[in-house]
């Protein structure tokens, strides 16, 4: 015979058990404590401590991301007041006319002044534009508050250039207010032009740098808006508005062209969480930016102190379970070994011997077993041997059952028998069609003793159906006329045995013998996708509205019915049981014309419970 070696993981595990035998409880428990508790809970600290910060960062980058949001809808909605006045004014015909027209006398001027009011009305309804400027390069103009001549300087500065190019479209830059002794505030530039593309001037709005820095000013990291051009115009630190941002991010070289979005930085020598987002106009050349820095320091620091205090709490529990484990530990293999000495005196055959192992807990339960195993010892003995006796007696009963049963089973091999015999004498004395019938009621009675729970072809309930109408039209006569499928159409479809054939029977037991005159039962099948539909139709007297209810409603109690007569609600249960609940019977009826029960059944097996 050949000899399986055991495999290398295998045999490793058993000379790690083997070991583990050979150490001592207490040093066993200690070790367990160290690989199962202590190392653990230092891993598990840290890997939280770490998951902490990490959400703390997270949380907080999602908080000041949804702020950025908000930052650039309430901007969006500021700066859009801007850009319609200036899609106004651009079409505005008769400020195109007044800038344009040449003026003999200052008092045209002045009438011509007088009669556009439109950017102080501007001025007025929009608390948001800080002024409304126009820059023409027509000679016989006066300068006012509003209207200004493009000088050499002007011209020059980046801001107008910006315009130019832009040739009527919005450009957002921080231009100086020669009104407010030139400060400088974030404004719209815009050229303005004739419809044959001729220059007319270059029209500046003015953004109030109060409306944008309210706006920012509750953020709790440091939040600004700049332009492509890299021109701080709005922050919460007010310190730092007309600065380029390279300085105010300490950067070195051009200002970089990423996408909006959170990103890691360097700021300030410390690591930070660096958020864009970008406004965009349909009518604007550029864009603005709002950027928030969010140092990690910040964010950790309440992460750091929960950490720090469950290190402390960590550790002093740690300590204290450590000496707990000890002081068990010793107490434990104290009272195993005075357990361990008395139960190698009982071994030695002492069985007057008792262990004084005292205490409620599993040590204590195991002394107090094993005082009353071998106090026991003796009554066990006894109980083996009665339960012997009992056991030959059992024995001896079941053999007698088995007996009778056996005894039992020759009455229906009898009946089997005399019935064949009236078959041969009916057949030889010319009547075949008592012999036919005989023959039917020996293999109905038969089928109905030997039926089991299982499934049965469905071909072979059709001709046993058939063998029981075949007696009742022995019994009737005309008065019973009948119709069944063909079996060719089932042949590869099983069904529960003593399906059919209880429904036939009750069609014909409670409607055709009811009825005066000739009856009909007909079987058909209706086949579904899926599904098979047996129908049972006889034109009995049929039943009442009420008895039907009844009857229907009694289908699905679950009433044990300890006789065997298969009834309608015991084929229905099965039906249920074995197939699904979504399968069983249906009935109709109408007083006077009859009955019809549809049972459902699936295609191919399908076995429920």
């Amino acid at each position: 015979m050949f000899r399986i070696e055991p495999s290398p993981w295998r045999r490793g595990l058993t000379a790690f058990s083997t070991s583990m035998n050979n150490i001592r409880t207490r040093r066993k428990l200690v070790l367990s404590y160290l690989l199962v508790v202590f190392l653990p809970v230092l891993v598990v600290g840290q890997l939280l401590t770490n998951t902490l910060r990490e959400q703390s960062v997270n949380h907080a980058v999602e908080q000041a991301a949804n702020n950025l949001k908000k930052i650039e809808r309430q901007v969006e909605e500021t700066l859009q007041i801007h850009e319609g006045v200036s899609n106004t004014i651009f079409f505005d015909k008769k400020l195109k006319e007044i800038v344009s027209r040449e003026y003999a006398s200052e008092s045209e001027v002045f009438q011509a002044y007088r009669s556009y009011d439109s950017f102080t009305t501007y001025l007025e309804l929009y608390k948001s534009i800080a002024g409304i400027r126009m820059y023409v390069n027509n000679e016989t103009l006066l300068e006012n508050w509003s209207i200004f001549r493009t000088d050499a300087q002007t011209a020059s500065a980046s801001w107008f250039q910006n315009g130019l190019e832009s040739r009527g479209k919005i450009v957002w830059d921080y231009v100086p207010d020669p009104t407010r002794s030139n400060a400088k505030h974030l404004s719209l530039v815009r050229q303005v032009y004739n419809l044959d593309m001729s220059y007319i001037g270059m029209l500046v709005i003015s953004v109030n740098p109060g409306v944008l820095n309210a706006i920012l000013e509750q953020e709790p990291f440091e939040t600004l808006i700049y332009t492509d051009r890299g021109e701080i115009v709005a922050s919460n630190d007010k310190a730092w508005i007309g600065k380029p941002l390279q300085q105010f991010l300490q950067l070195e070289g051009e200002l970089p062209r990423e996408a909006d979005g959170v990103r890691s930085i360097r700021f300030r020598d410390e690591p930070a969480k660096l958020l864009v987002e970008s406004i965009e106009f349909a009518a604007s050349a550029d864009r603005l930016h709002i950027v928030s820095v969010i140092p990690e320091t910040s964010i950790v620091r309440d992460a750091r102190q929960v950490s720090l205090i469950a290190y402390t709490i960590v550790g002093a529990s740690l300590l204290a379970s450590c000496a707990l484990i000890l002081f068990f530990s010793a107490a434990i293999s104290k009272r195993i070994s005075v357990l361990s000495h008395d139960m190698r005196r009982v071994a030695r055959g002492d069985l007057q011997h008792y262990s004084l192992v005292k205490g409620n807990d599993e040590i204590g339960q195991l002394s107090r077993h094993f005082n009353h195993m071998v106090a026991n010892i003796g009554d066990l003995m006894r109980q083996v041997r009665e339960v012997a006796e009992s056991r030959h007696e059992l024995e001896m009963k079941q053999k007698e059952i088995r007996f009778k049963m056996l005894a039992n089973q020759v009455d229906p091999h009898f009946l089997f028998n005399a019935l064949e015999t009236v078959r041969m004498k009916a057949h030889c004395n010319g009547e075949g069609e008592i012999a036919d019938i005989v023959k039917s009621i020996g293999a109905l009675l038969r089928n109905n003793l030997e039926a089991g729970q299982g499934a049965v072809p469905f071909a072979s309930e059709i001709e046993l159906t058939r063998m029981y109408l075949e007696i009742q039209h022995f019994r009737f006569g005309s008065k019973l006329a009948y119709s069944l499928p063909n079996t060719n159409e089932v042949q590869d479809i099983t069904i529960l045995p003593l399906l059919l054939q209880p429904i036939v029977e009750n069609a014909i037991v409670h409607g055709i013998e009811r009825k005066i005159g000739s009856g009909f039962v007909d079987v058909s099948l209706d086949f579904e996708p899926g599904k098979l539909l047996v129908v049972i139709k006889d034109n009995g007297v049929g039943i009442e509205a009420g008895k039907l209810h009844d009857l229907v409603a009694s289908l699905d109690d679950q009433e044990d019915d300890t006789g065997k007569r298969i009834g309608l609600r015991n084929v229905h249960q099965r039906m249920k049981l074995f197939y699904g609940q979504e399968y069983g019977l249906r009935l109709t009826s109408r007083e006077g014309e009859g009955t019809t029960v549809i049972m459902t059944l699936p295609r191919g097996e399908q076995k429920h419970v």
